[in-house]
């Protein structure tokens, strides 16, 4: 059900539109001229270096939180969260609220990124050379997706406890975006061997996490599990006074 209401929200979708502005613009646009041709998947490669600019590093925490993340306070103060306790049940109602904000994140970058190719693929494959079926592009493409979204989703469940806890739509939004950026700068100016709290790390992986930088999927895969385990806990406590 929380699902379906995403999906039908207006602000869902702004999010995916922004998404899919901020990864055109965080692109790097080749010189074109009449007769040029390009290198075989090279739309391939311009999605995945917007994935990687400073834009979509910027456009993360904004568009990630806006779907679901003040749902909490809207169906509170829109007097409809008794109706779906009564209908459905704490224990329910906490596991789809937690479930629809941890993808909602997700599924905007998903979306925006699937755009995005698609706009690069009818803009430039025409004008390829030959295609090889570049596998490792693929891969690296598909890689860098979803450690976005799993980015996403952690700031989206961030943002949700955000507002159950400080009971406002400025904390819900500003917040998350607040936390990420003083991360970037402590690790810019202060902790400069400190990588693991920098986002732009998150994205990039250019430090040393491992063998097939399987220390940053874990890092971020307990990192979204984590802000969604809070997200649960948090909620629960505020449905115990309700």
């Amino acid at each position: 059900m929380d699902l379906k209401r995403m999906l039908r929200d207006r602000k869902f979708y702004l999010a995916v539109v922004l998404s899919f502005l901020g990864i055109l613009a965080g692109a790097s646009w080749p010189q074109t001229g009449k007769k040029t041709v390009f290198e075989a998947g090279t739309f391939l490669t311009m999605t995945t270096g917007a994935l990687g600019s400073r834009t979509v590093l910027f456009l993360l925490p904004v568009t990630a939180v806006l779907p679901y993340g003040d749902e909490y306070l809207r169906e509170k103060q829109g007097r409809f969260q008794r109706f779906l306790l009564i209908r459905r049940g704490k224990r329910e109602y906490c596991l789809d609220k937690v479930f629809a904000t941890a993808l909602s994140g997700a599924l905007v970058w998903a979306l925006a990124v699937t755009a995005g190719t698609l706009f690069f693929f009818l803009l430039f494959f025409a004008r390829e050379a030959v295609w090889n079926w570049p596998a490792a592009r693929i891969w690296e493409l598909l890689r860098l997706t979803g450690r976005v979204c799993l980015i996403a989703s952690a700031l989206a469940s961030f943002s949700a406890v955000c507002a159950i806890a400080g009971g406002t739509v400025y904390l819900a939004f500003g917040l998350p975006f607040v936390a990420f950026y003083t991360c970037v700068i402590l690790r810019d100016r202060y902790l400069e061997k400190l990588y693991c709290i920098d986002p732009a790390e998150w994205l990039g992986a250019s430090q040393n996490w491992g063998e097939e930088k399987l220390g940053l999927w874990l890092f971020l895969l307990l990192l979204a599990a984590g802000c969604a385990m809070l997200h649960a806990l948090v909620l629960l406590h505020a449905l115990r006074e309700t």
